[in-house]
């Protein structure tokens, strides 16, 4: 059985993050211009630039340390992941 905590009022504040501005800026940034020159990549992005730069601009909201330890695990280790959590999923019932 799951039981909810409740919080007299309202739910407590979060805080503002401890990390300093350089630490923010090495990894939260926007795309290296050069991108927009790549043979692959160049062609997409000039046509998002023009119809949604909304999606250029979120660029540099991504945490690229999230990608990089994604980018350190092997295929084998992430097929391993993803069964463990499909059967955790699996294991969920519909409660009535």
């Amino acid at each position: 059985m799951v039981k909810a905590v409740l919080f007299a009022g309202s739910l407590p504040e979060m805080g503002r993050p401890s990390y300093d501005d350089e630490t923010l800026a090495a990894f939260f940034y926007p795309m290296h211009p050069s991108l927009f020159e790549d043979p692959v990549a160049g062609p997409e992005l000039r046509r998002l630039a023009a119809e949604d730069p909304d999606i250029l601009a979120a660029v540099a909201d991504v945490d690229r340390t999230l990608i990089r330890d994604a980018m350190a695990v092997s295929p084998w280790e992430r097929l391993v992941a993803a069964v463990a959590h499909w059967n955790g999923l699996a294991r969920l019932r519909r409660a009535d």
